[in-house]
């Protein structure tokens, strides 16, 4: 999770988060770190208290719609292989339907496995590349703490507007019921026109 980005989101107002529930992000956000294995700090216990302490806090006072918008800015993972493929894909889809870009873009193995649902939506299916990279580092991300998922929600919203040039937000995510770090996510997307 991009905390600090997340916490900035917090604070605008458009997203109607109160200052009390804000004041309780202050608090811990000197000891919040993106990056368990180099920590900007040097007590890296005091970073995973504190990053396990965002998630409780999201969970205990934002709404799932307000936790959604927050994924959006502070998912992580927009660069790498996927982000480079995805600036790619944008280009090569150009002037296509978004039928025809998922379809193509289905064919990368660099991106999330895509479709186009009967609503309009989209639905994206992937893993955590965290829970897999740092499975086992300190317990850092645990099947307690559920909206770690979101970070992976918002990265790959993240590289599906880029891919297929459109707007879009988090609908919805299909939290995984274990722990398991290769278990796949569905996240669904809503075009915004």
């Amino acid at each position: 999770m991009r905390y600090k980005e997340t916490f900035t989101a917090m604070k605008m107002k458009k997203h109607g988060i109160s200052e009390d529930v804000i004041a309780k992000f202050a608090e811990i956000m000197p000891n919040v770190d993106s990056w368990p294995n180099a920590p900007s700090n040097t007590d890296r216990a005091k970073t995973i208290a504190a990053n396990k302490k965002f998630y409780q806090l999201m969970d205990k006072y934002l709404n799932e719609e307000q936790r959604l918008i927050l994924f959006e800015y502070g998912g992580t993972c927009r660069g790498g292989e996927t982000g480079r493929q995805a600036k790619v894909l944008q280009s090569e889809l150009a002037g296509m339907s978004i039928a025809e870009k998922i379809e193509k873009m289905n064919e990368n193995p660099h991106i999330h496995s895509t479709r186009l649902n009967e609503d309009g939506t989209i639905t994206a299916i992937c893993g955590c590349h965290c829970l897999q990279a740092r499975n086992n580092a300190d317990v850092w991300h645990t099947s307690a703490l559920p909206l770690h998922y979101g970070c992976s929600a918002g990265a790959a919203l993240a590289s599906l507007k880029k891919a297929l040039n459109v707007k879009a937000r988090i609908k919805s995510i299909d939290y995984p019921k274990s722990g398991d770090s290769k278990t796949l996510m569905e996240f669904t997307f809503e075009i915004i026109e």
